[in-house]
């Protein structure tokens, strides 16, 4: 039997008993010399890029660390590759990450330099990338002192900085090819044998020298480090407010987080040892060491979890309280709309400006005394939206005389979702496409001013336009279907509490209103029908439709002798923004009729049906009677019909409206008829489908509160319609 001097030596750094009782302690010399050691610059690094390509690497290498954080591992690399961002914010902190892994292959060349002496195989050592193994002295170095040095080259960084930038050095060296060569998936491919033998890491992949013991308990380890760095970033990434307050609990949460940050340095230090000690040996101390760590760090998580709970709740209660104090607000009466402004746009930081696009930045006293429409919305405003409130803006301040008014973005953003610089891009972007200002900082936006939003102006997703008058007196939350509908001109009615003032006297079914509005394509086709020409307004998406229908309409017109013109203008679909797109494309393309190629017009028209919907559903007590309500309900059924649909225009007046197939036709069988009025004959054929037509459907965007069960019905169905609601994503658009 070989002498005991023959062995491998032990290369185990056993973690020290005083270690694990200073840990346990707030107030241990070694925590004092831990919090001794922070002493930030003020630099603020984004962490959380880093911290999704990090999830990335373990989603390839160890998918059961990460579970349930992505479900979809494609979404995280499209995001990643697609933001140049991240590349410019990794680039900049290369060079510290590079220098923590220094130290961390140090501490481990130090360990190891016994297996050096005794032990020919220096290979063994795991190398990280671009680096040289030029360590050569022996003796060690204990697990406390490198960590500290590893937080006094981190010093001048944040505790989650410190935290993040400590674990990617740790996962690009050395946890992704020890989760990649241990898995059981990994340890028959060529891909990670190639790399194995190019790194000189054959032993890694012997599970004689590397137990599954020792591979679980890493595992869970590392699962333990990633949780609790998460915890670690979004608790310091609470608002700043919060986290400057001396009251409890979040004193006591900032208090305990270098606590946290140093179980996780202890652990990404013994993981990075276990891991390139490759040595059979002290298994059993190995194992001990991992399973303490991995039970401390569970206690940690809890902990730190209890945090983020109590702040909830203590943010809620606070929320609660300045809640109120808003609604009372807003029911006041006040002199100048100065108060109402100030208590809702005024950021947390009490910050009183707002920005417009190329940074141009007004005081909110420049408000004062002023019309005000607030826009509420999402960072998921579209072009079109912008454009046709832009339009009615830049309407009010072109004419001198008429009632002028200024707007101002609010961002609504959850709370619960993380502001970070893809975010701050896109509300640039949206910003520079306002003709108005906004709030400058929407992560600063004050939680009861987003409640309030949602619960008193019945704000979800879609864009709400809210007026102030000059005394802060909010008027009809209805403004934006009132003004999609008249225009500025509906300004007078806005804060008129009978919904009907919208309405003009007597006012019935006619092209006007149809088309009336701010829109240029509208005004042209109203011109068309005062020079006798009959104009086809048709929409849907099914394009064989289109090409035989504009077909049998041009065959048909040829056939007349009485010189009649017809123009054929298709208007699109509504919500199926893209899929218009592409059948524009397709008509201008195969020249089948006109068209409107600008979306916002096509966005305009199917918006301006539904706001007449929903302000006629407040206003009529018998629907049935109601002409205008009659009418947009049959087109907004029709047109989410499988097939197209047509309006014949005749005048102002006379208008016949179709499904798909009825239209064709009634066109079609025109056609055998030369010597007949065409729009008579299309409008009689018309009426006589109608009745029996079978049962439609309408479906539209959002759920509007003022919309009550089983009270629309569409033309030639006497049963009235089920409210239900169909949740859609946007691919389905």
């Amino acid at each position: 039997m070989a002498s005991n001097s023959m062995q491998t030596p032990a290369m185990i750094q056993v973690i020290p008993n005083e270690l694990w009782v200073s840990l346990e302690s707030n107030d241990s010399t070694m925590m004092k010399a831990v919090r001794a050691s922070h002493a930030p610059d003020g630099r603020k690094v984004d962490v959380k890029p880093m911290l999704r390509i990090i999830d990335n690497i373990l989603l390839r290498a160890a998918p059961a660390i990460v579970e349930g954080t992505y479900e979809d591992k494609g979404l995280l690399d499209e995001e990643i590759s697609s933001r140049s961002d991240v590349d410019a914010k990794l680039k900049t902190l290369a060079s510290i990450i590079k220098k923590v892994s220094s130290e961390l292959f140090s501490h481990n060349n130090l360990i190891l330099s016994g297996t050096f002496k005794a032990n020919s195989n220096v290979n063994q050592t795991i190398i990280p990338y671009g680096m040289d193994c030029k360590c050569t002295c022996s003796g060690g170095r204990d697990v406390h002192a490198t960590i500290m040095m590893l937080l006094n080259t981190l010093s001048s960084y944040s505790w989650d900085a410190k935290v993040v930038l400590t674990v990617a050095a740790f996962i690009v060296n050395y946890g992704h090819e020890f989760l990649l060569f241990t898995s059981s998936e990994a340890n028959n491919s060529a891909l990670a044998q190639s790399l194995a033998f190019l790194k000189q890491l054959r032993d890694i992949t012997d599970h004689a020298k590397f137990s599954k013991a020792k591979i679980d308990a890493i595992t869970k380890l590392i699962k333990g480090i990633m949780a609790v760095t998460k915890y670690i970033v979004e608790l310091h990434n609470l608002p700043p407010e919060s986290l400057a307050t001396d009251e409890a609990p979040m004193s006591n949460a900032m208090a305990y987080i270098p606590k946290a940050a140093y179980w996780t340095m202890l652990s990404v230090v013994i993981c990075a040892s276990y891991i390139a000690s490759v040595s059979g040996s002290e298994e059993t101390t190995e194992l001990l060491d991992l399973s303490r760590l991995a039970s401390e760090g569970s206690k940690i998580l809890v902990i730190l979890k209890s945090y983020k709970t109590i702040y909830k709740e203590y943010e809620d209660e606070k929320c609660k309280t300045a809640y109120w104090d808003l609604v009372k607000t807003f029911s006041s009466t006040h002199s100048d709309n100065m108060t109402v402004l100030k208590t809702l746009v005024v950021a947390k930081d009490g910050k009183q400006h707002l920005v417009g696009h190329a940074s141009k930045r007004i005081h909110i006293e420049e408000l004062r005394e002023k019309h005000v429409f607030l826009l509420a919305s999402g960072l998921d405003i579209s072009k079109e939206e912008i454009d046709i409130v832009s339009k009615l803006y830049q309407e009010s301040k072109s004419k001198l005389g008429e009632v002028q008014y200024e707007v101002v973005w609010i961002p609504v953003v959850e709370k619960t979702i993380s502001w970070d610089q893809e975010k701050q891009q896109k509300f640039e972007q949206i910003l520079a496409m306002m003709p108005w200002y906004a709030m400058p900082e929407p992560s600063k936006i004050k939680a009861e001013v987003i409640k309030y939003i949602k619960n008193e102006w019945r704000f979800e997703n879609k864009m709400t336009l809210i007026p102030l008058d000059r005394q802060g007196k909010v008027g009809s939350l209805n403004a934006l279907d009132m003004l999609l509908i008249r225009g500025n001109k509906a300004f007078s009615s806005l804060y008129n509490e009978k919904v009907e003032s919208i309405w003009e006297a007597q006012q019935t079914w006619t092209l006007e209103l149809l088309l009336g509005g701010i829109d240029n394509n509208f005004s042209l086709v109203l011109d068309w029908t005062k020079q006798g020409t009959i104009v086809c307004l048709y929409g849907g998406e099914d394009i064989e439709w289109i090409r035989e229908f504009t077909k049998a309409t041009k065959d048909a017109v040829k056939n007349i002798s009485s010189g009649t013109r017809v123009e054929l203008v298709y208007v699109g679909k509504n919500n199926a923004i893209k899929e218009v797109e592409n059948i524009i494309k397709i008509i201008e393309e195969e020249n089948l009729s006109r068209c409107w190629n600008d979306l916002s017009s096509i966005w305009f028209f199917w918006t301006r049906l539904e706001s007449m919907l929903y302000l006629k559903m407040q206003q009529c007590k018998n629907l049935k009677n109601d002409r205008i309500m009659q009418e947009v309900t049959t087109l907004l059924s029709y047109d989410d019909s499988d097939r197209g649909w047509a309006l014949f225009c005749k005048g102002s007046s006379e208008m016949a409206l179709a499904q798909g197939d009825v239209a064709l036709k009634s066109i079609k069988e025109f056609s055998e008829r030369k010597d007949a009025d065409l729009f008579q004959a299309l409008s009689n054929y018309i009426k006589k489908s109608q009745k029996i037509q079978r049962c439609s459907r309408i479906i539209l965007s959002g759920d509007r509160q003022e919309i009550p069960s089983k009270k629309l019905s569409s033309d030639g169905c006497e049963c009235s319609m089920e409210k239900c609601f169909v949740y859609r994503s946007c691919a389905d658009k």
